[in-house]
């Protein structure tokens, strides 16, 4: 790996939560409340995930989770919580677009079949299943709820070592 790769990837998953916090928290700071949710990735739990091992995205998502968590204790005396939701295997147009390309697949409907085989529910997630996780932490009902992980990942976790 290049040290530009390293970079973006420090950039993309560590840097935006870093500098959305730093100009978020002192508004929440002021209104002495604050929901913040960063997503991670399994990958961040699990640095072998799916056949694959990416050094630098899974050290800046282990990163994250770390991040959410001390953020969470340095402001949990203002009224700001801070957790993150950890995703696994979600399908997007990520999925049939670039990472059919990047994988040589000969078409996105095999790739498709494949990640979802590899979900122990049998399904890859969407969208909305991580939006429903996001949108419990930044409500009320989890008014107790700060410095730890929903995993939404379809048990995927749960069944690797």
């Amino acid at each position: 790996m290049n040290e530009e790769v390293w970079d973006a990837q420090v950039d993309l998953n560590l840097k935006t939560a870093f500098l959305a916090c730093k100009y978020v928290l002192p508004v929440m700071e002021r209104q002495q409340s604050g929901a913040i949710v960063n997503i991670s990735s399994i990958a961040g739990l699990r640095q072998h995930v799916a056949g694959r091992v990416n050094v630098a995205y899974s050290a800046t998502k282990a990163g994250l989770i770390a991040f959410s968590q001390s953020t969470a204790m340095k402001y949990v005396k203002k009224g700001i919580r801070c957790n993150t939701v950890v995703i696994g295997v979600m399908h997007t147009p990520l999925v049939e677009e670039r990472l059919v390309r990047q994988f040589g697949a000969s078409d996105a409907s095999s790739l498709i079949a494949q990640r979802h085989a590899q979900v122990p529910l049998g399904r890859m997630g969407h969208a909305w299943d991580a939006a429903h996780a996001i949108l419990f932490l930044v409500s009320d009902e989890a008014r107790y709820i700060t410095g730890t992980e929903i995993i939404v990942d379809g048990g995927t976790s749960a069944a690797r070592p």
